[in-house]
């Protein structure tokens, strides 16, 4: 028998890594779990990227501007790093890279005391990470390769009680300030659409099954929301849907024109907020191109989005909820507040005595 090729076995290793993840991850008890989690995922990720390369006929190490191979400092050949393989397999826009790079991102973020709160606070996107991982698998090496009959379903309790959303509402209050801004400001940063995608961010709603059972019956199963009952539905009132459905895009629908934004975010700071206040925050922000610039459509789609139709810009929610939360702390304020086109983004500044007028948006 013919010994199994290098990408084979770096394969079989990529997923250990995801099992023993997946253990840690459902330990009972508080101690490190999600960063733990995070760490083998990505080396699960890591090493199934490199089988796929190795697979394909493609390279794993660095080159250099000449097309050599780079040497490590410490010896060997220096191998790309998970960004530059992701770059490789996934288009910027696809959710299961974005849903990567976000715990990436995270493991930098996380304070340990607090782990377990910003654990419940991502659950729906740490499910997305394996369940992303064991379709890519399948996609790209067979069912054979599958860990579908490897991993079981974790009993749980609390996410299941009446209470359950209380609790999870207070959890999220409990999150550190540093780490629910950076959730935020990196959910805003994506493509509108994107952090709803299933494959980013995974959310279920479970609803007792109390009917008789039959031989057939599942321990899950997934149902629309047309199917449910009135009683059903009033279990999970708080749901907008349970199968997004897929609507025609309507130019402007959802956004603000620039006099809503400033009524909205108005409404919900404790210091003054008007039209001058608003264009500082566009040109700080660096939302949308200055006045007269060669492409006005050179916009952040999170935030703001042109319409050439007619030549004015329109913003989504993710900047009115962007404004609040920035504009909330009395240092950024000011910043925003005293912005200079002459003045380097996050430059100390003195703010000035006085609010000019306001001006167009």
């Amino acid at each position: 028998m013919a010994p199994r090729p290098r990408w084979w076995h770096t394969l079989q290793s990529s997923k250990a890594e995801v099992l023993l993840a997946v253990d840690l991850y459902n330990r009972s008890g508080n101690e490190r779990q999600l960063e733990a989690f995070i760490v083998h995922m990505n080396l699960g990720w890591t090493k199934l990227l490199q089988a796929r390369t190795e697979e394909s006929g493609g390279d794993l190490i660095v080159k250099n501007e000449r097309g050599w191979r780079r040497k490590h400092p410490e010896g060997g050949y220096l191998y790309k790093p998970l960004r530059e393989l992701l770059a490789e397999q996934f288009i910027d826009s696809d959710p299961r890279r974005n849903n990567i790079i976000f715990f990436l991102g995270l493991r930098n973020q996380i304070e340990h005391r607090h782990e377990a709160k910003v654990a419940a606070l991502v659950a729906g996107r740490t499910q997305a990470l394996v369940i992303n991982y064991e379709q890519t698998l399948v996609e790209w090496f067979g069912h054979d390769e599958a860990l579908g009959s490897e991993l079981r379903f974790p009993l749980f309790v609390s996410s299941i009680t009446e209470d359950a959303i209380e609790a999870v509402k207070i959890v999220r209050t409990q999150v550190p300030k540093g780490v629910l801004d950076w959730v935020q400001d990196f959910d805003a940063s994506l493509e509108p659409g994107l952090s709803a995608d299933q494959r980013f961010d995974f959310r279920i709603y479970l609803i007792p099954h109390t009917g008789p059972k039959s031989e057939a019956d599942a321990a899950m199963s997934f149902i629309r929301e047309d199917d449910l009952t009135e009683e059903q539905r009033a279990a999970v009132e708080h749901v907008r849907t349970i199968i997004r459905e897929k609507h025609v895009p309507v130019e402007d629908l959802n956004r603000f024109k620039f006099g809503e934004v400033v009524d909205k975010v108005a409404a919900r700071l404790d210091v003054p907020f008007n039209g001058y206040m608003h264009t500082q925050a566009w040109k700080y922000f660096a939302a949308r191109p200055q006045t007269n610039a060669p492409d006005p459509a050179a916009t952040k789609p999170q935030f703001c989005v042109y319409n050439a139709t007619f030549e004015q810009y329109t913003y989504t929610p993710a900047w009115v909820e962007y404004l609040v939360r920035h504009l909330s702390d009395p240092a950024e304020y000011a910043l925003v507040r005293a912005w200079r086109p002459s003045v380097p983004h996050g430059a100390t500044v003195i703010a000035p005595v006085s609010t000019p007028a306001a001006i167009p948006a």
